[in-house]
């Protein structure tokens, strides 16, 4: 099997085998450059889904004033 040809494999297996939700399929060439695809199981909770296009991020809380005055910002605090 030639890269090429190995590689379409594994793509029609992603898409149609039934085992594609708890699997993947990996490509290699062994040492004499023949290419074969593998099964790879995936540890019990991994996502398999496909990567997303966008992602969403959530805006930070707004930063509160420090409550101390600008004497107290500069001295350092020892617990006294």
């Amino acid at each position: 099997m030639t890269q090429a040809e190995a590689e379409q494999e594994r793509d029609r297996l992603s898409r149609e085998h039934p085992g594609r939700a708890t699997h993947r399929w990996m490509t290699r060439a062994d040492d004499a450059g023949v290419w074969s695809v593998i099964k790879v199981g995936m540890p019990p909770g991994a996502r398999i889904d496909p990567l997303k296009t966008t992602t969403e991020s959530r805006s930070k809380p707004s930063e509160q004033e420090d409550p101390r005055s600008a004497l107290g910002r500069l001295l350092p605090y020892h617990g006294i």
